[in-house]
């Protein structure tokens, strides 16, 4: 279901996002910026920072933010802004192309080729299965679509309890979600 965070007394104990995040460079195409520009509207970490996170999050809940190498402060920066604290990665995706091959995107020292879904709690939130992989290696989709498989993830770690999706691309069963693309 469609949630609009700015108006809903909603709260989860859940939330994944994955944010539009701005990188430095500009509309050049060889760049992350320009890359990511061009499939959706980006954000400076100010601007997500700012989002009303604290008003949807319960009590006791947890984050899972992903992030890119470059935005690894910033990462832990909207963590901070939006009421929770860094505790791991949780995840590590390493990409693949279709053909087995490992993928090497760009990137500013070395040629990218992980992202990692952060994890950081508010509150007392405890994982009820301690069986949930870290790695997760699965093929390149469309430009900054991450692995369904991790919500399913998620799920079988924290639980069945109320979870959102923000800045999501779909609808998901059993997730309330929200983002200009659904």
């Amino acid at each position: 279901m469609k949630v609009d965070i700015f108006d809903t007394d909603k709260k989860y104990n859940i939330i994944y996002a994955d944010p539009p995040w701005k990188y430095g460079g500009g509309k050049n195409k060889n760049t992350f910026q320009g890359l990511a520009s061009v499939h959706y509207n980006t954000m400076k970490t100010g601007e997500i920072c700012t989002l009303p996170i604290d008003k949807i999050a319960a009590e006791n809940s947890v984050l899972f933010l992903w992030v890119t190498p470059p935005q690894l402060i910033d990462g832990i920066r909207v963590m901070n802004e939006w009421g929770f604290k860094y505790k791991t990665v949780g995840f590590t995706w390493v990409k693949y192309y279709k053909s087995g091959r490992p993928f090497f995107g760009l990137g500013f020292w070395t040629r990218s080729n992980a992202e990692f879904c952060l994890i950081g709690v508010k509150g007392k939130i405890k994982r009820i299965d301690n069986t949930v992989s870290q790695i997760v290696q699965t093929e390149i989709m469309q430009h900054s679509k991450k692995p369904d498989d991790v919500r399913d993830r998620i799920v079988k770690l924290m639980g069945d309890l109320p979870r959102i999706e923000l800045f999501a691309r779909q609808y998901a069963d059993g997730w309330d979600c929200w983002g200009n693309e659904v």
